[in-house]
């Protein structure tokens, strides 16, 4: 193919890949997506190549299982926090009528020795009238003094294990260090991927968070915890995205929605199985020791896993991907035409002068960013966005264990729901639009969870109710704005731009797992926080354009004037492809 050529086709490439692959991934993951446009270069050739394989025969569909382990292991790790620091009943020792290595948690002298309600009757017991008096009703006077022992009902999570009774601040700090272990996941991860392949970064993904966080069942005090939590982290984020870029790049565009549908269900299965090990390991060292050492087993992928073809091919790496093109045919009983053949034989074409004067354009395009006030508003605003939806994902998520009844069962409807969230965006974005369904989405978000707050707590199930809500809602938004955010920006600054983004948003996940503390002195003011954060980002909807039908803009000029630009269908592809698209 001639390089005017694939230049004309990378538009029309690009435009599709964007418009589908928005239309139903996995909301906190959901940067990792932009590693996958790296591999699209090869275009047309590719996505000839991959349709002629075939989609769902069997070297597809034994690839599909394999990446599906992946997918449906890093549920269990994503946020496991919310039950291994879990926070358990405890009350002070009153040293007066018990030895400090009791076990009987609720004598019947403990409801005059200790505050009525709130925090002091953990923190603080009554100081006795007489210290020879025998304990009984009347033996305690209305002197609150602070506690320095603590009975835990049970050692079920590190609270009790690592004596954290009163320390609130040191249970929620563990959710935060693991979601800045996940922004510091991302740069790393994300360059060995696109340096040395999916399939290297997926394996030391998947084995580390295996080796690493088997760790973290031996550990001796909260801080050792709280540094293998980070390394696990750091080592494991990336498991599924990887999975995902993997899994996509095994499909022609056409066939991504049900892909990216296809492992957003995964992570759902993923997440009740999470709660229903949880429940069944309630000790959080047997959960780790149970959950975490199989993923070793992943290490045997080197072998069984195939790199990405269109990773080896934008790598040059033709002998590499000949060999898996091969073996994928004769599994498949598929023969390959005689121009892909030779299209697999060709030499790397060399940049012609057009293209190496583009990329010379390139190199000012930041500056060009800082020199649109239109570009800058825009980032500003997507920054907005993206931080809205993990601060109220991620807390939706970790709040759940808190509502009325069964922590377990509880954060399974709220897993449960987000099936919801990714076939309706599936069913509405290119019909009604980007900004009509977001906006809508964090408008009935930010209602149901400043509603939560008025719910009195006699109505648990319509508290419940509005919280699968708010869940559904800010899962769909999430869902849906990596694809408007990347129609928004210019091609040439499209990557960058997201990424920064999506790293400002990483601001929301960190903050979030501060909220159940939060909740302690004000209940009802997290869900206010929720609910006006994603109203607010509902109203900055209203100052963007919409994209839909919309070609998108290749630059900053472009990017500029989308609001001004009448929607159209998107371009017709080129003859080649078409006859293509036909033959599958």
């Amino acid at each position: 193919m001639s390089s005017e050529k694939a230049k004309d086709l990378r538009p029309v490439e690009a435009d599709s890949i964007l418009r589908q692959l928005g239309q139903a991934g996995r909301f906190h993951l959901r940067v990792y997506v932009m590693v996958a446009l790296a591999a699209f270069q090869v275009a047309m050739d590719t996505d000839r190549l991959m349709h002629e394989l075939g989609q769902f025969r069997k070297f597809h569909l034994l690839n599909y299982f394999l990446l599906a382990l992946p997918a449906f292991a890093a549920a269990h790790y994503a946020i496991n926090f919310v039950f291994l620091a879990a926070d358990v009943p405890y009350r002070c020792v009153v040293p007066e009528c018990e030895s400090y290595n009791s076990s009987d948690y609720s004598p019947a002298w403990l409801a005059s020795a200790l505050p009525a309600t709130g925090r002091e009757q953990r923190c603080y017991s009554r100081a006795p009238l007489d210290d020879q008096l025998p304990c009984h009703d009347t033996a305690f006077s209305e002197e609150l003094r602070s506690c320095d022992h603590w009975l835990y009902a049970n050692k079920d999570t590190i609270v009790a294990e690592f004596n954290l009774a009163c320390q609130e601040w040191k249970r929620t700090l563990v959710g935060t260090i693991h979601n800045i272990g996940m922004l510091v996941s991302l740069p790393i991860l994300g360059y060995i991927s696109d340096r040395w392949g999916r399939k290297r970064a997926l394996v030391l993904s998947c084995t580390l968070v295996g080796a690493i966080g088997s760790l973290k069942a031996f550990s001796v005090s909260y801080e050792m915890y709280l540094i293998v939590e980070f390394l696990e982290t750091v080592a494991g984020a990336s498991a599924f995205p990887a999975a995902y870029i993997l899994t996509i790049e095994l499909l022609g565009q056409d066939k991504r929605v049900l892909t990216t549908a296809f492992l957003g269900i995964l992570l759902v299965l993923g997440g009740l199985s999470f709660a229903l090990l949880a429940k069944t390991f309630q000790y959080w060292r047997t959960f780790i020791l149970v959950v975490y050492p199989p993923s070793l087993l992943f290490l045997s992928y080197i072998y069984f896993l195939p790199e990405s073809i269109r990773w080896l091919l934008s790598q040059n790496r033709k002998e590499e991907a000949v060999e898996i093109i091969m073996k994928a045919a004769k599994m498949n009983n598929v023969t390959l035409s005689d121009e892909t053949l030779r299209q697999l034989q060709t030499e790397e074409k060399i940049k012609t002068a057009e293209e190496k004067k583009d990329l010379e354009e390139e190199k000012g395009l930041w500056m060009q960013v800082m020199q649109s006030p239109i570009i800058m508003t825009r980032l500003a605003i997507c920054s907005w966005w993206w931080i809205t939806c993990t601060f109220v994902f991620y807390g939706l998520a970790i709040n759940s264990v808190s509502l009325a009844g069964d922590k377990y069962t509880n954060y399974m409807l709220v897993v449960s729901v987000e099936v919801i969230a990714v076939v309706t965006n599936a069913l509405v974005l290119d019909r009604i639009g980007r900004k009509r369904t977001l906006l809508v989405a964090f408008v009935v978000c930010g209602i149901s969870c400043v509603a939560i707050s008025f719910v009195p707590k006699t109505l648990s199930w319509l508290a419940t109710l509005l919280y699968l809500v708010g869940k559904i809602a800010i899962t769909q938004a999430f869902s849906g704005i990596y694809m408007y955010t990347s129609e928004l920006f210019p091609t040439h600054a499209r990557h960058s731009l997201l990424g920064f983004c999506s790293m400002v948003g990483r601001i929301g996940s960190i903050v979030a797992p501060q909220m159940p503390l939060l909740a302690i002195y004000i209940e009802w003011l997290p869900s206010v926080l929720f609910g006006a954060t994603a109203l607010i980002a509902g109203g900055l909807m209203l100052t963007t354009p919409e994209t839909l039908n919309t070609r998108l803009p290749d630059t900053i000029r472009e990017a500029e004037h989308i609001a001004a630009a009448t929607p159209r269908p998107p371009p017709a592809l080129p003859q080649t492809q078409q006859v293509v698209t036909s033959r599958c």
